[in-house]
């Protein structure tokens, strides 16, 4: 039989898919995923963030780059795409397949310090994969707080979740004046997966 110690080396050492599915293993409370997304899902978010209102987007949670290698091919310039990702080992693998990409180590709630600090260009759009409704609610108001600091007026914020309703609580929504709404569903995942897209309500009024 196998032993944890053993599943752990073999993680350490695997590329891609395998390599998400070892970072999972060894910390699945930083990671809290299993699978990479498809390419429909990456598809999907491409054409959500297609009418930004500045070229600069960056990814949350990027992973093993499913999503990333779908906004490239989907017309997202590799110098304006910039990556943040918590886990170092999978911070690494990004920079080894998308050597052109700006790669962050850094958790998504620090992203206003850090754009501050690294006096970050103009950005038009957010995608996420995170799995945000894991995340206790002061952590998700952290996150979408920062993420609309940074962001130009009418930009958006693109979050996948594998539920039917919300990935971002009600409550959040209107402590920050955000709408939300669904814009795609993407049955070739595992699991299925639902595309939200999120504007500051002020911005939808006009």
């Amino acid at each position: 039989m196998i032993k944890n110690d053993q599943l752990a080396e073999f993680a350490a050492r695997a590329e891609g898919p395998l390599l998400l599915w070892g970072r999972s293993f060894q910390n699945f409370g930083q990671i809290c995923s299993l699978f990479p997304s498809s390419p429909f899902v990456g598809r999907a978010m491409g054409w959500a963030i297609a009418d930004r209102p500045a070229d600069h987007v960056v990814e949350l949670g990027a992973g093993t780059g499913a999503v990333t290698r779908q906004l490239l091919n989907n017309g997202v310039p590799s110098d304006q795409l910039t990556l943040l990702e918590i886990d170092a080992k999978l911070g690494g693998h990004l920079r080894r397949t998308f050597p052109e990409v700006d790669v962050v180590i850094a958790p998504a709630q620090e992203l206003a310090t850090l754009w501050r600090d690294r006096n970050g260009p103009q950005t038009g759009a957010i995608v996420s994969t995170l799995p945000m409704r894991l995340f206790n609610k002061r952590m998700i108001f952290s996150i979408m707080r920062n993420c609309f600091s940074i962001l130009e007026e009418g930009g958006v914020f693109v979050q996948f979740t594998y539920r039917q309703s919300s990935p971002i609580p009600e409550r959040i929504c209107d402590a920050l004046d955000l709408h939300g709404e669904r814009c795609s569903r993407v049955w070739i995942n595992l699991p299925p997966a639902g595309i939200w897209i999120y504007r500051k309500t002020e911005t939808n009024i006009r």
